[in-house]
């Protein structure tokens, strides 16, 4: 595997997406499948989700997925789709800044044109400044050594995993990302329990594009637009929306009902096609 021409065209489109003006939504897949139809409906790019991946292969989510079958799962949807992919790398998978620069480094052999790294920690803490500072320094170092501007996206989980007292995590977030921008991130992303009113703070203050995760409370794209939000992340929802369907089904076919199943699936004809799989077996 090599770093190709058409690789360093998808990056730089999906580094002129954070450029432009106006917001975008950044749907998360699990696998091929699911970014083909994403890609099927208009949308400049796709990522995928940590959680939906682990849990699509019977995994927790937090690192407990190995890196190989992400590795897998990447390197399948970057060569089915014709958009960017970027790619939830979670803390690196390490610790180890020259480890985390070694993983970084197969995920873009693989097809990943971004990089989503956070500073949460298994424990519910976060990582110190230093070591997100280091991390940042060689995934930048990869930038010059491919010659690949992939776009880094660098996560605080403050809110996430509710560090520090109330009062004191908005003034915190707002120093850590814009810390993470100084030191090479081409975007900040930061989910959790966020107001509006402190996402308008965020905004103003923040030196760089700003990425959320839809939740209850941020769901207005327009008002949100208007905020100043650049890109705003599905998470995990679809994923477990799917997940969801699931169990409700299995449910019912317990139940020896399979009504649902027979009625409201697509025809086996128009999902074949879909995929270019060919005739009918």
């Amino acid at each position: 595997m090599a770093i190709t021409q058409n690789q360093r065209d998808k990056a730089k489109q999906f580094q002129e997406i954070h450029r432009k003006e106006g917001l975008f939504v950044l749907p998360n897949i699990w696998d091929a499948g699911g970014a083909k139809i994403f890609e099927q409906k208009g949308f400049a790019a796709v990522a995928t989700t940590s959680a939906g991946v682990a849990f699509a292969n019977g995994f927790s989510d937090g690192e407990e997925l190995p890196l190989t079958i992400l590795l897998e799962t990447v390197q399948r949807i970057s060569t089915k789709i014709t958009i960017p992919l970027s790619v939830d790398f979670e803390r690196g998978y390490s610790e180890n800044a020259e480890e985390v620069y070694e993983n970084a480094k197969q995920l873009l052999l693989a097809g990943a044109v971004g990089l989503n790294i956070e500073d949460g920690l298994p424990d519910k803490s976060i990582s110190d400044r230093q070591s997100m500072k280091r991390k940042l320094e060689y995934l930048n170092q990869l930038k010059k050594e491919f010659a690949l501007d992939f776009l880094i996206n660098a996560r605080t989980d403050i809110y996430w995993n509710q560090i520090g007292e109330q009062k004191s995590r908005l003034s915190a977030t707002i120093e850590r990302l814009n810390s993470y921008l100084s030191w090479g991130a081409d975007c900040v992303f930061v989910p959790g329990n966020i107001s509006v009113e402190e996402l308008q703070r965020l905004t103003k203050e923040v030196n760089g594009p700003i990425n959320i995760l839809l939740s209850k409370n941020l769901k207005n794209i327009n008002q949100l637009n208007e905020l100043g939000v650049k890109r705003v992340s599905l998470g995990s929802s679809v994923s477990r929306n799917s997940i969801k369907h699931l169990f409700n089904e299995s449910n019912k076919i317990k139940r020896n009902d399979f009504d649902s199943l027979l009625s409201d699936s697509l025809s086996y004809d128009f999902v074949n096609q879909f995929y270019g799989m060919g005739e009918e077996k």
